[in-house]
C-alpha cells in the first residue's frame, strides 16, 4: 500500500475523525501507542480494541507501536494509559539483559495480537550506531525475529545518528540482514519549537534516506511521524509516512510523553495546508494568497479553501497523501521517483518566488526556505551519495 497513517492522539474527537479521514479516502489507517489509548476504555477515550475494530470497519490499516524508546526518554511522565498496558514483567521498564528483553518483546506481541495489529518489534532511541542503545536495540530486534521471523521491525535515531555516515550504513546493513517484511523508521527530535520542520542538517536527513534507500530494497518501509517533511525518504523508497491534525502527530515531539504542567486551556492558531508548496501556513497567510489572486491560489491549495479546521484536517491529510502516491507511483526506480519530488520542489520554488514577491510582508524568505529549500537540498544530497 501507499499513503498516509494518523498517528494516535488524545483529542476528544480522535476516533471519529481517523474513521471520516480512512472513509474518505484521505488516510489509509492509524498507528496506536500506550501512552494515547488505553487498554481498558476511559471516559471520552475508547479502548484501543474498540478503536482498531472501527478502523478496520472502515478498511483501514492498523498497527500499535509500543513506542519503548519514547519510555525511556529522559522526562517522559504520562503514563496513566501506558502502565495499564503491562508490558512489562514485575521487575519493571529495564532492558539489561537478554531474559528482560524477551520477555517485553513477548508482552509487545501479545499486546498487538490482541487488537489485531502485526507484530512490531520496539525498540530504542538511538544517538550513535556504536553506543551501548545500539547494541541493545539490534539484540531485541533479533530476539523479536526469534519469536516471529515474519514480525515488523523499528528503527528509532536522533539527527546525531543519522549524520554518522560510515558508521551509520555498517549498522543498517547489519539490520538489513534481519529480513523484516516492514520497517517502522523514526527522526527523533530531541526539541520541537513549533510546527515548522526542520530539515536544516541536510547530512541527517540524506543519512535517514540512504537508510530507506537500502531497506527498501527488500521491505516496505513506513516513516512514523513524517508528514510532508517525509517526501525524500518518500523517493528514497518509503512507500508510507505517518502525519495527523496535532503538531506530535506529524513530527516526533519528546513533550508529548510528559505530564503538561499547565494543562489550561489553549485556542490553537488556525492554519491551511498548500498542497503545491508541500507546506502549511497560517490561515491568514491562506486567506492573504486568495485575495491576490483566487485562481492561483486555488491551485497552490490544491483545493478549495478549507472552510473550518474541520476541513482543513482532512485537507491536509488529503494534500499529503496525494504528494506521497505522486511519487510512489514512479514505482521501484529511485532516479524516478527522485525526479518526481524534484519536480515538485521546483515548483514550489517558483510558486514562493511568486509569493514573496507578491506578498512581501506575509510570505516569508523563511517559509520558502524550511518547506522548500531545506527539503531540497536533502533530497540533492541523498540522489548524490547514491548516484542518481
Amino acid at each position: 500500500m501507499s499513503g498516509v497513517l494518523i498517528h494516535d492522539g488524545r483529542r476528544v474527537g480522535h476516533r471519529k475523525w481517523s474513521v471520516d479521514a480512512i472513509g474518505s479516502g484521505s488516510a489509509d489507517g492509524v498507528v496506536l501507542n500506550p501512552f494515547a489509548t488505553p487498554r481498558v476504555a476511559e471516559p471520552r477515550h475508547p479502548s484501543a480494541a474498540d478503536l482498531a475494530s472501527d478502523i478496520r470497519a472502515a478498511n483501514g490499516e492498523v498497527i500499535f507501536d509500543a513506542m519503548t524508546h519514547a519510555l525511556f526518554l529522559q522526562g517522559t511522565n504520562k503514563r496513566d494509559f501506558y502502565d495499564a498496558w503491562e508490558l512489562w514483567d514485575p521487575a519493571g521498564p529495564t532492558l539489561a539483559d537478554q531474559a528482560q528483553q524477551l520477555a517485553h518483546v513477548e508482552r509487545v506481541f501479545d499486546r498487538q495480537s490482541r487488537v489485531g495489529a502485526p507484530s512490531l518489534a520496539p525498540t530504542l532511541q538511538l544517538k550513535s550506531p556504536q553506543s551501548t542503545e545500539a547494541l541493545v536495540a539490534r539484540d531485541i530486534a533479533r530476539i523479536a525475529r526469534g519469536l516471529d521471523r515474519d514480525c515488523w521491525q523499528s528503527l528509532v535515531g536522533t539527527r546525531a545518528f543519522w549524520a554518522s555516515g560510515a558508521q551509520l550504513d555498517a549498522y543498517v546493513g547489519s539490520l538489513a540482514a534481519l529480513r523484516a517484511p516492514v520497517w517502522m523508521i523514526t527522526l527523533a527530535n530531541e526539541l520541537v519549537v513549533d510546527h515548522v520542520p526542520d530539515l536544516s542538517e541536510t547530512e541527517a536527513f540524506a543519512g535517514l534516506c540512504r537508510t530507506v534507500h537500502s531497506l527498501s530494497l527488500r521491505s516496505r518501509v513506513i516513516i512514523a511521524y513524517g508528514d510532508f517533511a517525509a517526501l525524500p525518504a518518500v523517493a528514497a523508497g518509503a512507500d508510507t509516512v505517518g502525519s495527523g491534525w496535532d503538531r506530535a502527530q506529524r513530527t516526533f515531539d519528546p513533550l508529548a510523553f510528559r505530564v503538561d504542567s499547565d494543562p489550561g486551556i489553549r485556542i490553537p492558531a488556525s492554519y491551511v495546508t498548500q498542497g503545491g508548496l508541500n507546506s502549511v501556513l497560517r490561515r491568514d497567510t491562506a486567506e492573504a494568497i486568495e485575495r491576490w489572486d483566487s485562481v492561483q491560489a486555488r491551485r497552490i491549495r490544491g483545493g478549495q479553501m478549507p472552510p473550518s479546521d474541520q476541513a482543513q484536517r482532512m485537507h491536509h491529510l488529503l494534500q499529503l497523501r496525494s504528494a506521497v502516491q505522486q511519487i510512489d507511483a514512479a514505482g521501484s526506480d529511485r532516479s524516478a521517483r527522485v525526479d518526481e519530488l524534484r519536480i515538485r520542489y521546483n515548483a514550489a520554488a517558483s510558486d514562493y518566488d511568486s509569493l514573496i514577491a507578491a506578498l512581501p510582508r506575509i510570505v516569508r524568505g523563511a517559509d520558502k526556505t524550511a518547506w522548500a529549500s531545506n527539503p531540497s537540498a536533502v533530497l540533492a544530497a541523498y540522489a548524490s551519495s547514491e548516484g542518481l
